[in-house]
């Protein structure tokens, strides 16, 4: 059977809204244009055409089946058998799926990759359909088909991927300190997917193939599909690739829910840093699933029921987050958070937050008070464009919660604007009901997550939280008095400041050349000062992109001055404009939709924002005023100055966690190497110092000394707007600015990379792994050529990594290679190389490393290798740089003042591409990398050799 979701459901909804509200048997449709089918054999699909981005389907393969389904024997064997799956099947023998997929310009763990999660596995992959769009497609559906019954589950296979996941299991961290207790006691906290090393050890080709034919099987698989194909040809081919395979029954299958036992349990963690004890206070409860329109308004009112509690707790002046959030399979927890600097600090914060939450349940919320937060929530809720396009892998993310929980998406406007109308009309006796129901939840199941600090004392037991808990929920709160909030559509509209209404008179001799690149899209302009302009119209969003990059920054100031200059951004971003009320600026930008901020990096300075395309000339003069004329807060800068002189001496608290952290100082050391941090020689002043010293009119001094010269100034503009019309406002802003060059006090710092091979470890709590980073800089001559090549080094390198570290000889899991690279001013680069591995494997990682760089030198990378790298840059510039990509194409174009590149040579991206050879590349590796020339950078616990470093 197969459905395609048309245009009359939706409008069949919306005239029953009325009784749907009542009573609703019917599941909501899928998305208008989505094609879902289940073939005779139990097998689901569901297809959807899309066009974000051009010319590539998205495939997924998604089965209801995860670790929960093993058993005792075989934990770890879904993940493990998700692993074999890219290792040889029926028509896809060893590795040659991934090298197929490769050929067609996909990456390995990028655009090819899986998970497996307790409930479910999912394989997913993309391809593109510029060229060879059938043989490709039928392609596609072949690796799907092995995947569900062709997979070839080899011994030598196996041993591969054996010591790949015991890797990957050494350096696996589930990202959160309290899952243990979040996760439950029922069967999801027995069943992590990566199963144990023990277990991993116990895994045999038998128990995979087991595993395999038992779980494989269509009534449990979904074939997702998004992107460029014909709906109806692809469904056809479905049917004819995929009706042959056996129907076979998962006799065993079972949907199991997260399970509590009942009571209060307390996990606490201690941290001698914080001096203030956190706690989170979790109670589990049954989630929403949306399948119906009623569904839609229950999930709905509950996000409303979050802001209420919110906006009262405020009221209240309580300090606390309060959330509802899905965790796993049934369950979500709602959340609320309290702190304390003492035990009796901590438990009175509690049952004050208790008292107050109760409360509402039985006095619930002022009607005024209600009003205003519903029409708040509605007003957020109309502004988010429910039938927005998106990309064709979140159409598959959203197909994937479908398939799982039944979830659906509302992308029906007169739904959504029927769910918003709920809302708008919910009763506070509702919300008072539903928030009845969750805090009832607290005496069944109630999970509490303690961050703690030393001056608590003891720990915290689950007999002091529910004494304080109760104990709030039993005293009377004092009375609450809503002060109503002035509705904006009272006020009087704010006027435009005068001096950003002004129109300069446009002179076409302001303009000293323009050029267009056709292949781009993109004009160029230069005014008579020497200023820049980029503009790149991308149609659609109604706004207008605005950059300006202008030459030196923060790198250009004495070390001795540092101290009193490193903030001037954040103190001249305290006023607006001179010539303007700073409030009734605001205002007027606010409601224009007009936004502004100044940057100020290491070597380059400037301005970001937005405007509406109508309101570009009062944009620019906004900044001209602010160059200009900005406004010092005097009282304010007074204020922080004052308030530094009365803190006490003492180290931050980020000082303090880089000092024990021992991930932080080599990330600290790592942005040295990198030229990401300067690095200062003057000696540290006291922040006591340093408040004495500090000076408004110094600060804005150096402000207008950076800011007013127009050298090297390049102002970059992407949007909805028309070229001609922007180009004359701009100029007619700008060009009557003198041109002027910085001064000798401003220059470029020369990034210095180390002398020689260099080693540094720093302690890890792990016994046997160790965390590196081989880290092998240089200068190259900045150009896109040279920034090409420098990738196409990156990707090659990665390859390497992958097929000898990780798939020959099963020394790390996920090897990385970062890339940093700055044309302007340091010319400089650096490779970044890092994984984890066991401490024995690290004299062989070693090793390997010189061996892959010395053969990378010697030999010429095979061609057919570098043209499937040389299509992956193809197809990412097409997919990144779309028409009305106005973000993207902001970054890009800056990314190329930043580099030294030229917009002529990036005009010719693909021919540059393509004439880069063999041979080219080896010379690279030859001039640009050492082997023996790096710097490493690790966590462990073992001192590596050559290791100079003094822990």
């Amino acid at each position: 059977m197969q459905r395609i979701i048309r245009n009359s459901a939706a409008g069949m909804l919306a005239a029953l809204f009325p009784a749907l509200l009542q009573a609703q048997p019917e599941p909501l449709p899928l998305p208008r244009g989505t094609c879902e089918g289940v073939l005779p054999n139990g097998l689901h699909y569901i297809l959807r055409q899309n066009d974000l981005p051009a010319s590539r389907i998205e495939f997924r393969l998604v089965l209801r089946t995860g670790s929960v389904q093993e058993l005792d024997r075989e934990k770890g064997c879904a993940h493990f058998l998700e692993h074999v799956a890219f290792g040889g099947s029926r028509h896809f023998p060893d590795k040659s799926l991934q090298s197929y997929l490769e050929t067609l310009g996909m990456k390995y763990g990028v655009d090819i990759n899986a998970f497996t999660s307790q409930d479910r596995t999912i394989y997913l992959f993309a391809v593109p359909t510029d060229t060879q769009r059938k043989g490709v497609i039928d392609s596609a559906l072949l690796i799907l088909r092995d995947w569900l019954d062709g997979l070839v589950i080899s011994p030598g296979r196996v041993e591969t991927e054996r010591g790949i996941i015991l890797e990957e299991l050494r350096g696996y961290d589930v990202g959160d300190d309290f899952y243990d207790l979040k996760i439950g006691e029922g069967i999801h906290a027995r069943r992590l997917p990566l199963g144990t090393v023990e277990d991993i050890r116990r895994i045999t080709p038998a128990t995979l193939e087991n595993y395999y034919r038992k779980w494989y099987v269509p009534e449990l698989a979904t074939i997702v599909a998004v992107g460029d194909f014909d709906t109806s040809e692809l469904e056809g081919k479905i049917r004819e690739q995929f009706s042959s395979l056996a129907p076979r029954k998962a006799r065993d299958f079972k949907v199991y829910p997260l399970e509590y036992t009942p009571g209060t349990r307390v996990f606490e963690i201690r941290d001698s840093l914080y001096n203030r004890t956190q706690l989170e206070v979790m109670i589990p409860h049954r989630s929403i699933t949306v399948r119906t329109l009623n569904d839609a308004v229950a999930k709905a009112r509950e996000e409303l029921l979050i802001e209420a509690l919110s906006a009262r707790m405020r009221g209240r002046e309580i300090r606390t987050t309060i959330s509802d959030t899905w965790y796993l399979s049934d369950k979500s927890h709602f959340t609320v958070t309290t702190a304390g600097s003492s035990r009796e600090e901590l438990l009175d914060a509690l049952a004050h937050l208790s008292s107050a939450l109760h409360d509402l349940v039985t006095v619930g919320w002022d009607e005024a008070e209600l009003a205003d937060i519903r029409t708040r929530r509605c007003n957020r809720m109309a502004h988010f464009e429910v039938d927005a396009p998106q990309s064709s892998s979140a159409w598959c993310d959203d197909f994937a919660d479908y398939i799982l929980a039944g979830d659906r998406t509302i992308r029906d406007t007169l739904l959504y604007r029927r769910i918003i109308d709920s809302v708008a009309a919910t009763p506070g006796t509702l919300l008072q009901e539903m928030l009845r129901r969750r805090l009832s939840g607290y005496d069944a199941a109630a999970r509490i997550a303690c961050h703690s600090h030393p001056g608590l004392g003891a720990p915290l037991t689950s007999e002091e939280v529910d004494d304080a808990w109760h104990k709030g929920a039993a005293t009377p709160c004092e009375r609450y008095v809503y002060e109503p909030r002035e509705s904006r559509e009272t006020e009087i509209p704010v006027e435009i400041p005068r001096c950003l209404s002004v129109r300069p008179p446009f002179d076409s001799s302001m303009i000293v050349s323009t050029r267009k690149y056709p292949g781009l899209g993109v004009r160029e302009a230069f005014l008579q000062n020497g200023m820049r302009i980029i503009m790149r119209p991308t149609p659609g969003g109604g706004k207008v992109l605005f950059t300006l990059i202008a030459p030196y920054g923060t790198s250009a100031i004495p070390d001795d001055q540092y101290p009193l200059l490193e903030g001037t951004a954040g103190y001249l971003e305290m006023g607006g404009i001179a010539k303007a009320d700073q409030q009734k600026l605001s205002e007027y930008l606010y409601r224009n939709d007009i936004a502004l901020s100044m940057t100020l990096e290491n070597h380059w300075h400037g301005f970001i924002g937005t405007t509406p395309a109508q309101t570009a000339p009062v944009f620019f003069n906004l900044i001209r005023e602010k160059i200009f004329d900005p406004e010092l807060r005097y009282d304010e800068f007074e204020e922080l100055r004052q308030e530094m002189l009365q803190e006490k001496e003492e180290e931050s608290l980020l000082s303090r966690m880089l000092q024990r952290a021992s991930d932080r100082q080599l990330s600290a050391r790592m942005d040295e190497f990198t030229g990401s941090a300067i690095p200062r020689h003057a000696t540290k002043l006291p922040n006591k110092e340093i408040a004495n010293r500090l000076n408004l009119d110094s600060i804005a001094a150096f402000y207008h000394r950076l800011y007013t010269p127009t050298e090297g100034s390049c102002a970059i503009i992407t949007g909805e707007f028309d070229p001609d019309t922007l180009l004359t406002q701009f100029a007619a802003t700008f060009a009557p600015i003198p041109a002027q060059a910085h001064g000798p006090e401003f220059g470029y710092r020369q990034h210095q990379l180390p002398e020689q091979r260099s080693v540094e470890g720093f302690d890890n709590d792990n016994e046997t792994q160790t965390l590196f980073d081989y880290i092998y800089p240089g200068y190259y001559e900045p150009s896109l050529r040279s920034s090409l090549k420098l990738k196409l080094m990156r990707d090659i390198l990665r390859n390497r990594l992958i097929s000898i570290l990780r798939e020959r000889e099963s020394l790390v899991y996920s090897p990385c290679i970062a890339l940093f690279y700055e044309g302007i001013p340091t010319r400089s680069f650096c490779f970044d190389i890092n994984a984890s591995a066991d401490n024995r494997n690290m004299p062989a990682i070693d090793t390997l490393l010189r061996t892959i760089i010395t053969d990378l030198q010697i030999r010429d990378v095979p061609a057919q290798e570098l043209e499937n790298l040389k299509r992956s840059f193809r197809i990412a510039k097409r997919e990144t740089l779309t028409d009305d990509a106005a973000s993207n194409w902001r970054n890009v174009l800056a990314g190329i003042i930043r580099n030294g590149e030229t917009l002529s040579d990036f005009e010719e991206y693909d021919r540059i591409l393509e004439t880069i050879t063999p041979a080219e590349l080896r010379e690279s590796f030859s001039q640009l990398i050492d082997p023996e020339y790096y710097v490493l950078l690790y966590l462990s616990k073992e001192k590596l050799k050559d290791d100079t470093s003094d822990r």
